[in-house]
């Protein structure tokens, strides 16, 4: 009781997450991270415990971000196989009800997304003369704007055949993503369902040294699919149609690398932009208010070429080198994506669908 006293007396609610998800994941998976669970405990009483004042002098205090980067996230389902399938069956069901039902959507150049996700798409290229070794499917990273809370699973749902959700226990290749803590973390019902539906936490403020992110590119080195926003947080813009920002955070390049130095194949990175789910999940906290009568039209861009990024992890010789390596890598993907946007917007322009003065602008 005293330590659940201690941590509510902090002022930073993340420190409230770090030790829900932990409990939670005692209840959960008793047999993993116990070792794990005790130091973030006994690190969470010695930070909880100070004051405000005492907290901001003494600087031997245990980080947020150093507290993190001890839980290591499982990718197991509570649920088990069939129970993973039937979570994906029934989002995917749901989705694709409201956005095809509900509302009207539109996807261009689906085909793409298609053998990409289905792996049809993802070979290596025969004239690279690295690659003459034994070759596997390398792993796939969609990239896209966030302007809704039900992005995904909302659109790469409605995206992707039913029928990949429903064998989803004999392939296992559905999307894993990224959700933030404070949601995925709520009680023991969402974490599993969100675990089962191959969600990973991540917390705000943690940095991009989370074992989460090791755990995804542990995932796309293994060749699985992963989705990305690489805003990291909903763009609450006027329908979240501005250009991208100049900077991008940095997690994709992190991933990237990690991958490298972990030996896997280069991903596929796939980007896509889509517009209206402002409209039909508008952004209100957590209220979860669906509308329909909307109008949602999805532009899917060409695979990236990363290959001049290729070696250059592992001749990063310091932290700074690899942050201006991540920065490098986020300058493209954020040119490529911006270039989708622009797209959509034509597209859009020449179905009729209205299009603000404020979405037609350039970088």
């Amino acid at each position: 009781m005293n330590n659940i006293a201690n941590v509510n007396t902090c002022k930073d609610s993340r420190i409230v997450e770090i030790e829900r998800y932990t409990l939670t994941r005692k209840r959960n998976f008793p047999h993993k991270n116990t070792n794990e669970r005790t130091l973030v405990k006994k690190n969470m009483s010695s930070f909880a415990s100070s004051s405000g004042e005492a907290s901001k002098e003494n600087k031997n205090q245990p980080s947020i971000s150093q507290q993190i980067k001890i839980i290591t996230p499982s990718t197991s389902s509570p649920w088990g196989t069939i129970g993973r399938t039937f979570v994906l069956s029934a989002v995917a069901l749901f989705s694709k009800a409201l956005l095809g039902m509900f509302n009207s959507t539109t996807v261009s150049n689906h085909e793409t997304f298609l053998r990409a996700v289905t792996r049809e798409d993802r070979g290596v290229d025969e004239n690279d003369d690295d690659t003459k070794k034994k070759r596997k499917k390398p792993g796939l990273i969609t990239v896209a704007n966030h302007h809704s809370t039900f992005d995904d699973p909302g659109v790469l749902a409605y995206m992707t055949p039913f029928k990949f959700f429903l064998t989803e226990m004999f392939h296992q290749n559905n999307r894993w993503t990224l959700c933030t803590a404070e949601v995925a973390t709520a009680n023991r019902l969402v974490e599993s369902f969100i675990l089962s539906g191959k969600g990973v936490p991540i917390y705000r403020g943690g940095g991009i040294d989370q074992p989460c992110m090791k755990v995804m590119a542990e995932l796309v080195a293994s060749g699985r699919w992963l989705q990305i926003f690489p805003e990291g947080k909903v763009n609450r813009e006027p329908r979240g149609q501005t250009p991208l920002d100049q900077r991008l955070k940095w997690g994709l390049g992190k991933i990237l690398c990690d991958v490298e130095e972990m030996g896997g194949e280069q991903p596929m990175i796939l980007p896509f932009w889509h517009s209206g789910m402002d409209e039909v999940k508008p952004y209100e906290g957590c209220k979860t208010i669906f509308r329909w009568g909307k109008r949602v039209h999805v532009t899917v861009g060409e695979p990236i070429d990363m290959k001049q990024f290729r070696g250059r992890c592992r001749k990063c010789k310091n932290e700074e080198e690899k942050g201006a390596l991540y920065a490098e890598m986020m300058t493209v993907v954020r040119e490529k994506m911006n270039e989708v946007r622009k797209k959509n917007v034509v597209e859009r322009e020449e179905m009729g669908i209205k299009v603000s003065e404020e979405e037609k602008k350039k970088d």
